[in-house]
């Protein structure tokens, strides 16, 4: 069927209608963008409430991210809605009041129309599409919609512009996520240092990288949780304290001390703290010069080989055995079994300087992981370290004040009719008129007016005196128990005086329960001290102090 309307006046008028359709279809998107932005904005409120509940990192961008969405849909509407040429005319002509000549047209073309008029109704449509022009297509964009997101906009900007609780969580979690790769830059050099040690056995070595690197996988994996890198340290911790052996350091200070003996033998400089291979060494030495020693000279050493097992059988009975056995064998005139009794004690003690150098490698490891997890709990929490340490530092100075006070009042004494206690630190006991009071753990003590140095380790006989140096005071404790002096009033007679309870001693010379000889009290002491240092409770770096202290005051 052949067309009536010419081709050429139907492309004048799908041309002029185009730009007009483009512009149709940017009112559209725009007034579903104003139907549809109150609910963009709710959901920016519910991510950015969300963010009020829990921390998210970024939480403008996540909360903004509705809205990109939203104009990524809006520019998609715009863009791709199919708006029909027919459906465009028929609208312009609506808009602008044309009476239908662009959509005539147009379906006059299509439908291949037949009438008198056809050339005239092109004639005019064409004339009337080339006067036309998109500004004269107005935009109407409803209003009351736009008022409905004015509430969710309100709420959107004040969620994200006032204090938001979770930023100190967040900031706290970065903290901890860069104290955490700092802690794994620790733990790996301290895995090379391990590695460097040469007095550690293969076996050993290989025991604490292991710990070390999967405590580093553990800590790489954690985007920044406290609980969960506190936690992987804690076990950690547990295993590296489940290889401590609370026996080594009880034994490196006994052999110490058989090493500053043996030193005194043979008339050699006696060291602060001998070694333990210089232990090994004197040993052997003994072992090649047995056959060059007098009959006295073995008698003499038999002996004192014998002492030294007895004091060395509770903290290495190996050791202590070797050398028993190296008496016996002198007393029997035996050099050759003496000797390699000797060479057996030396193999034990450079078997446990193997297990020092591991426990002292496994203490380090344990300090370094304590002192992460240290870092780790107080990451993000400057402000609070901060304070807390102001807070110490003034219950410090009060305690210190009271302790000055206390130390005044111990000076005042003699005053008619007043007892007083001269304790550090403890307030006056006793009114006018009543007796003076004492502790349990002071019982046979008294107050002494003489001048020159109170030592309170000696009998009050023996005050100001030189001589009984191995007695030393240990608090009288019945059954063993722990806590707390008890305080016991004292009472007075009708004479005014004081009313001496039995156990009280008024004169000097009395034997005073509460000193034990020195040899007696000091492994107790010692062994507290050595689990303290198992414990961990003791910093790394007073743990040699402590064990050279103990060293020096061994009898």
């Amino acid at each position: 069927m052949t067309q009536v309307m010419n081709p050429s006046p139907y492309q004048i008028v799908r041309r002029y209608v185009r730009p007009l359709s483009i512009k149709l279809r940017i009112n559209d998107g725009l007034v579903l963008a104003s139907r549809t932005l109150w609910l963009a904005l709710t959901v920016c409120v519910l991510v950015a409430a969300v963010g009020w509940l829990t921390p998210i990192p970024n939480l403008i961008w996540w909360a903004l991210m509705p809205i990109v969405l939203w104009l990524m849909v809006i520019i998609g509407f715009i863009v791709f809605r199919p708006l029909p040429l027919r459906r465009a005319a028929q609208r312009i002509d609506l808009l602008l009041n044309l009476r239908e000549r662009l959509s005539t047209a147009i379906e006059l073309y299509e439908t291949g129309a037949t009438t008198p008029l056809t050339s005239y109704q092109q004639a005019d449509a064409c004339t009337v599409a080339a006067q036309l022009h998109p500004r004269q297509l107005p935009i109407s964009v409803p209003r009351r919609p736009l008022l409905w997101a004015l509430l969710p906009l309100a709420a959107l900007i004040a969620l994200l512009t006032l204090p938001n609780p979770m930023e100190r969580v967040l900031a706290e979690r970065a903290a901890v996520a860069e104290m955490i790769e700092e802690v794994n830059q620790q733990l790996a050099r301290l895995e090379e240092e391990l590695a460097n040690r040469e007095d550690l056995t293969p076996a050993q070595r290989e025991e604490l990288q292991q710990i070390l690197r999967q405590l580093q996988e553990e800590l790489s994996r954690n985007p920044g949780d406290r609980q969960e890198a506190l936690a992987d340290i804690a076990r950690a911790e547990m295993q590296l304290r489940q290889r401590l052996d609370p026996q080594t350091d009880l034994r490196q200070a006994a052999l110490e001390q058989l090493a500053r003996r043996l030193e005194q033998l043979s008339n050699n400089q006696t060291s602060p703290r001998p070694t333990l291979d210089q232990l090994r060494q004197q040993l052997e030495n003994l072992a090649n010069s047995l056959n060059q020693m007098s009959a006295a000279e073995r008698q003499a050493l038999a002996d004192e080989l014998a002492q030294q097992a007895a004091q060395l059988a509770a903290a290495d009975p190996a050791t202590a055995q070797a050398l028993q056995d190296a008496a016996q064998a002198l007393e029997r005139g035996d050099s050759q079994a003496a000797a390699q009794a000797l060479q057996q004690a030396a193999q034990q003690v450079r078997n446990t300087q193997a297990a020092a150098a591991n426990q002292q490698a496994v203490q380090q490891a344990l300090a370094n992981t304590q002192i992460a997890r240290q870092q780790i709990a107080q990451a993000g929490q400057t402000g609070q370290g901060q304070q807390a340490q102001q807070g110490q530092g003034q219950q410090g100075q009060q305690a210190q004040g009271q302790s000055g006070q206390g130390q005044g009042q111990q000076g005042q004494t003699g005053q008619p009719g007043q007892g007083q206690q001269g304790q550090p630190g403890q307030e006056q006991q006793g009114q006018p008129g009543q007796g003076g009071g004492s502790t349990a753990d002071h019982l046979g003590q008294q107050q002494s007016n003489a001048s020159g140095d109170v030592d309170p380790n000696r009998p009050a006989s023996q005050q100001g005196q030189s001589g009984n140096q191995d007695l030393v005071y240990r608090p009288f404790r019945p059954s063993g128990q722990q806590g707390e002096p008890d305080f016991i009033p004292g009472q007075q007679n009708s004479g005014g005086s004081s009313e001496v309870r039995p156990g009280q001693g008024q004169q000097s010379g009395l034997n005073n329960p509460s000193v034990v000889p020195y040899e007696q009290i000091f492994p107790e002491y010692q062994r507290t001290a050595t689990e303290a240092l198992d414990r961990g409770s003791v910093p790394i770096y007073l743990q040699d102090l402590v064990r050279e202290y103990f060293s020096r005051l061994e009898p």
